[in-house]
């Protein structure tokens, strides 16, 4: 009975798979290119529904396909078959370990660990690596999937898996100020300790010292890096910031009926237009330090403190003109800006008064 609702809806289970019936495969395979074809033996490991046909081709396709299923290797064997070209495998070599592209004495660790290409792929990636073996099953233990490479430049495995394992004990159970859980999986801790050290790195901390290396609580010694990092980042992007101010704030002084164009001085003036007039302008600090553009303001003469029009400027066109709530420009403004760009940006001299 095809298991669906109608007898002649498809199903792609009911249309494409099933049980396969192995008694009579030797015969009916025999004098074919599949005369020594083992899906006998793949489909009695799973014992489950499958699909022939595509199993029947990878057969052809990967010369070593046959071998790791004699060797037992049936999750890498499925993927070949359903999922994955093999790109991580050798298939010109003989050998189990060889084609495995891992060290021979690691044949029986994944075999039964019944490894598929994922796993493989990973694996592969830790070769010479001390403790090889320990670390792979731990992150598949905890689910762990990143960051791990990179914390090894700094430590053994060891060390690595000790740390992890106590910080965690206690750790799991802290709250962000929200009442949230901080630390959800292992894997939330493995990356917060990767960005640790990267943060150390930046600060030139000495990471080749244990009480850097392994602060006695991660979390707060990571919030604690973290804020050092940022106030370093902005102290220098301010003092990038006010130097470029400085040099463009004469050249693009203008003033017209009423309406003239001041320059930031600090990025707080920016934070604080952006606030004042309800846009993103705000978040374009970064944006003026990689000299990709200009911010300036506009303002009534009568009433230069209060913010009034903002623009952003690249290379010679004021590409954005923005009020309260991201408004556009006034006629009166736009008159204004139109003036700006072909006395100053475009340096023109015969512009009508």
């Amino acid at each position: 009975i095809r298991p669906v609702y109608m007898m002649y809806q498809y199903h792609f289970e009911g249309d494409t798979c099933g049980y396969l019936y192995t008694k009579n495969l030797p015969e009916a395979l025999s004098g074919t290119p599949w005369q020594y074809c083992t899906i006998a033996d793949f489909c009695d490991h799973f014992t489950e529904r499958m699909q022939v046909l595509p199993f029947l081709k990878a057969h052809l396709e990967h010369p070593r396909l046959e071998h790791l299923n004699k060797m037992g290797f049936y999750r890498i064997v499925a993927d070949l078959a359903y999922h994955n070209d093999g790109e991580n495998l050798d298939e010109t070599q003989n050998r189990t370990h060889q084609i495995l592209k891992i060290a021979a004495e690691d044949v029986s660790f994944l075999h039964d660990l019944d490894a598929d290409l994922s796993v493989l792929k990973t694996f592969q990636g830790y070769a010479g690596i001390k403790d090889r073996q320990q670390l792979l099953s731990w992150q598949l233990k905890y689910t762990v999937n990143r960051d791990i490479l990179e914390i090894l430049r700094h430590m053994t495995v060891h060390k690595f898996l000790y740390y992890m394992n106590k910080q965690y004990e206690f750790l799991q159970f802290r709250k962000t100020p929200h009442k949230t859980q901080r630390y959800s999986s292992m894997q939330d801790l493995v990356s917060e300790y990767r960005d640790y050290l990267e943060i150390c790195e930046k600060l030139d901390y000495d990471l080749k010292n244990s009480f850097v290396l392994y602060p006695k609580d991660l979390q707060k010694s990571h919030d604690k890096a973290a804020r050092r990092i940022k106030h370093k980042a902005d102290a220098k992007t301010k003092r990038e910031f006010i130097a470029i101010c400085k040099s463009i704030s004469e050249q693009l002084c203008f003033e017209k009926d009423g309406l003239k164009l001041i320059c930031p001085s600090v990025p707080d003036d920016v934070i604080a237009e952006g606030h004042a007039l309800h846009h993103c302008v705000g978040d374009y600090i970064n944006r003026v330090v990689k000299k990709e553009c200009i911010i300036l303001f506009v303002r009534k003469c009568h009433e230069i403190d209060k913010p009034y029009y903002t623009i952003e400027i690249r290379g010679q066109e004021v590409v954005q003109v923005r009020g309260v709530g991201n408004c556009a420009a006034t006629p009166e403004v736009q008159k204004f800006i139109d003036t700006f760009r072909l006395r100053v940006l475009q340096g023109s001299t015969d512009c009508a008064a």
